[in-house]
């Protein structure tokens, strides 16, 4: 199979291949492994159909907890999820299927179900992120078991990450922005100047078009929270949009003006820049947390940055794990010093010993 190409918009896996026969419509495939499962033309009628039964597979055994995992990708709660959300979601419910899929569903009402859970985190503590995530999964789907009466509990609601990470001191400096600036395509210099004046996500930024832009204003809805936000475009912004060239609907392209055909491929020039540039200890999502720290310390109240970055009202104190208390206390200090009182009325101070 020759000339396979990932198709932009499917989930993570499907695969496009020419026919060899001349006028032949293009033939899709979802890849398992060293597998390809023909799925047809994309644009056939039951193409949808079966996508989905290749995706979830076969039935597993009734009452057991891969039955479960099957269930769940069917359920409305599953298919709210973003794209992107649902691919990794599945690598996970895989490797949870493999871990427990067999087992029947009842011994995850039983109190020996954390053990098992702590003791399967545990053997991938090696990766505590990616282990995280993996409980994070298995709490979603227990979560689900439970409000649908499946399960009396869920017993991985408990389980502690493993991964502690404070992120209110990854804040990328102006040199830090000027050194990647410097090193990199515009194209990914304008998507720095972009998250640093917007404060948006990486897949949220990749997906917006020109025509989200209205005069000073970026309206979008995010994918992840179905929020609507609005953000302001600021001088800097301004000057990088109008020179950034306009050959493709979306703002952010690659240099041969193609939209990035997903994220994973966007993450791997952004890395590439970033240790061209002498960074190694920032990422992409860290600038979410320079957005936030910035507007704090200009001034902007929690709603307004909330207003911008989609957070909820409800928890405005999660703004905090991005915010540096310490930047934005100096800021502020430094903003209002022209109502302290002069140096004159602190002799110790002003005075030469």
């Amino acid at each position: 199979m020759n000339a396979i190409s990932r198709m932009t918009g499917m989930p993570k896996g499907v695969v496009v291949a020419p026919t060899r026969q001349p006028g032949a419509p293009t033939q899709a495939y979802l890849r398992r492994g060293r597998r390809h499962i023909a799925l047809g033309a994309p644009d056939a009628q039951t193409f949808a159909a079966r996508l989905d039964a290749a995706l979830l597979g076969p039935e597993p055994k009734a009452g057991s907890l891969g039955h479960l995992i099957w269930r769940y990708q069917q359920s409305p709660e599953f298919k709210r999820l973003a794209g992107r959300t649902q691919d990794d979601y599945r690598e996970q419910l895989a490797r949870i299927g493999r871990a427990f899929g067999r087992e029947p569903l009842a011994t995850f009402d039983d109190k020996t179900a954390a053990r098992r859970i702590f003791a399967w985190r545990d053997r991938r503590a090696d990766s505590p992120r990616r282990a995280d995530y993996g409980v994070q999964v298995l709490k979603a789907l227990l979560g689900w078991a439970a409000s649908r009466r499946l399960v009396e509990r869920n017993r991985a609601a408990g389980i502690p990450p493993l991964y502690r990470s404070d992120q209110r001191y990854k804040v990328w400096k102006p040199d830090d922005v000027d050194r990647f600036i410097a090193a990199a395509p515009p194209g990914l210099g304008l998507a720095m100047v972009l998250a640093l004046e917007t404060g948006q996500r990486q897949s949220d930024l990749l997906a917006l078009r020109w025509s989200d832009i209205d005069n000073d204003v970026i309206g979008l809805r995010q994918a992840k929270t179905r929020q609507d936000v609005a953000v302001p475009i600021s001088p800097r912004l301004a000057r990088a949009l109008n020179v950034a060239p306009r050959c493709s609907p979306f703002v952010l392209a690659r240099q041969d003006g193609q939209p990035w055909a997903s994220d994973g491929g966007f993450r791997d020039a952004w890395r590439f820049y970033c240790r061209k540039a002498g960074i190694t200890d920032l990422t992409f999502h860290d600038l979410r947390g320079t957005f936030v720290t910035q507007r704090l310390a200009e001034g902007w109240t929690l709603q307004e940055v909330a207003f911008r970055t989609g957070h909820s009202f409800r928890n405005l104190g999660c703004l905090e794990r991005y915010a540096d208390r310490g930047a934005i206390a100096r800021a502020l200090a430094r903003a209002h010093a022209d109502t302290a009182l002069p140096a004159r009325a602190y002799p110790a101070l002003s005075d030469s010993p």
